[in-house]
């Protein structure tokens, strides 16, 4: 049966997750970097080394101004102190303690946060070869000039293979951090591609190429298989009575009958408007036609709320077809369609058989 065509309003899932979790990301970059920062102000105190220590503490300061930026929605901000503070930090500590240090390493860990981000490419070209460039100039520099401050060498190779290890790990971290970006934008967009938005149940082209699929599982293991079509009665009157709101959430309530008492096996998918087409495998018509029945008596047994007005009922004819012999999935669905319009016809409220061959 041709559906009535009504103005649903779909919500669209939510799309925004993906920079929502970069920034979750952003939020402990400062938190973890402040408290590293913390550490490295008391190393130094105790190695002698006042001035790194207090830059040192002027950096604790400007990861937790850069936190508070983030927790205000000042990101430009604090993104802007976060860099500013690593390439100020590492040429300090490089030009204090020397390049043997490994505190250079950090300038590495600034392209994988900004590359991992959502800003336009331009800015992030700009940043990565400003950063590119302060490590180069920074080399550069400190083959001719000698460190300020001369560290024991057993005191350097230390704080080098701690900046080493910090830098693998943080690497780590990003990289794993990047992976579920991506397969969270993955899921995302396969559920965009397969669900209907409003109902999250199978969209018609998922059902069909599920269906196309059981077409030929059927054929090569002789089994049967029901298609059921169904459809809301007199919805377009709820729809222009109550509004499209109440029509939305009324799909809602019946998606979700349909999903939650369907057989494990089937597929239930939105066929458009306010019909539904679910495929059974394993399913003679008897079968079909009693899980249809089933479904049938919980759909009219259905309160819907509705804001500002009483509770909703209503009731949904169903058509039942067996696919047959070596026939496309388009041939039951046709005739699970007529058998929908003789069940319309005859009062609606039912489950109709489709006619026997001939």
């Amino acid at each position: 049966m041709k559906s009535e065509k009504i103005a649903t309003t779909h919500r669209s899932p939510k799309a925004r997750s993906a920079p929502r979790s970069f920034w979750h990301l952003m939020y402990q970059v400062p938190v973890v970097a402040g408290a590293s920062h913390a550490f490295f102000m008391l190393l130094f105190f105790m190695l002698g080394a006042p001035l790194l220590g207090w830059v040192n503490l002027g950096s604790v300061a400007l990861f937790g101004l850069s936190y508070l930026c983030l927790r205000l929605k000042r990101n430009i901000l604090a993104v802007g102190l976060i860099l500013s503070e690593i390439v100020v930090h590492a040429a300090l500590a490089v030009r204090f303690i020397g390049w043997d240090s490994g505190f250079h390493y950090y300038l590495i860990l600034v392209a994988p946060i900004v590359f991992v981000s959502r800003s336009r490419s331009g800015p992030k070209l700009v940043i990565v070869s400003l950063m590119l460039t302060c490590y180069l100039a920074m080399d550069w520099f400190m083959k001719t000039h000698g460190p300020l401050y001369a560290l024991q060498e057993q005191t350097l190779s230390a704080l080098r293979y701690v900046n080493v290890t910090v830098t693998f790990l943080v690497l780590s971290f990003l990289s794993g951090q990047y992976y579920r970006l991506v397969t969270h934008a993955e899921r995302q967009l396969r559920a965009l591609a397969t669900t209907d938005p409003l109902t999250h149940l199978l969209n018609r082209r998922s059902w069909l190429e599920v269906a196309e699929y059981e077409v030929v599982q059927r054929q090569r293991h002789q089994e049967p298989l029901a298609v059921v079509l169904a459809d809301i009665d007199h919805f377009k009157s709820i729809n222009d009575q109550h509004g499209h709101q109440a029509g939305d959430r009324l799909l809602q309530a019946v998606s979700e009958v349909l999903r939650n008492t369907v057989r494990q096996q089937d597929s239930v998918a939105r066929w458009g408007g306010e019909e539904f087409m679910i495929l059974m495998p394993q399913a003679t018509l008897d079968t079909a036609r009693t899980v249809a029945e089933r479904l049938r008596e919980k759909v009219s047994a259905l309160n819907v709320p509705i804001e500002d007005h009483a509770p909703l009922s209503v009731s949904m004819t169903f058509g039942v077809a067996l696919h047959r012999a070596s026939e496309a999935i388009e041939a039951p669905v046709r005739r699970a369609d007529a058998a929908l319009y003789q069940g319309k016809a005859k009062g609606r409220n039912r489950v109709a058989i489709e006619d026997a061959p001939t």
